[in-house]
């Protein structure tokens, strides 16, 4: 079922909550940092959780960086929950861990964050607005972000490719809307 805007988001304030535990952990040791971020050699030893316990710590040395990342992950959450069905956003956050934190493998070794998982989401809310006529009006401004993915994964970011993914899934699994009438609630 669609949360409405308004409603509350609690997909969103739990995942970021238990990344913002985790995050806080880095205030007293860095022993919990380093089990869970990523580490090929520990991926190549057989520790599989690192694909996924990296978005449990965010790696920023900085904490304005946090508190944008943080932001910025809220905004794309709160709009993903009240665009996408429930199931769809958890799914579209799991791609995202995986698809994010497997590039980060090769590309950002031995770094952290949950960003990844939002920037599918975000490829998912872009789904949306290219299937849904509702939204013909943001639908360019969509197109100029695949791009841009693209592009960043090009120059070895690690957003873009989650953003593609969860754009891909996204078209796969949002219903087509050519009228502009109230959405189905699933």
């Amino acid at each position: 079922m669609r949360r409405a805007i308004g409603g509350r988001p609690w997909l969103t304030a739990t995942a970021l909550g238990a990344t913002i535990a985790g995050t806080c952990t880095r205030l007293w040791a860095t022993g919990v940092f380093d089990a869970l971020r990523r580490n090929p050699s520990g991926l190549a030893h057989g520790q599989l959780w690192r694909l996924v316990s990296p978005v449990l710590v965010q790696g920023d040395p900085s904490v304005i960086s946090i508190i944008a990342v943080f932001m910025t992950c809220a905004a794309v959450g709160v709009l993903g929950e009240a665009l996408l069905s429930r199931r769809a956003w958890i799914s579209l956050y799991v791609l995202g861990v995986l698809v994010g934190h497997g590039i980060g493998e090769v590309f950002q070794p031995h770094q952290s964050g949950t960003s990844v998982a939002f920037a599918a989401i975000l490829g998912g809310i872009a789904a949306r607005v290219l299937r849904d006529a509702r939204y013909r009006f943001w639908r360019w401004r969509v197109c100029v972000l695949i791009p841009l993915a693209v592009l960043d994964t090009v120059v070895r970011d690690i957003h873009g490719l989650p953003f593609l993914a969860g754009l891909l899934a996204g078209l796969l699994i949002t219903p087509r809307r050519e009228r502009a009438t109230e959405p189905e609630h699933q």
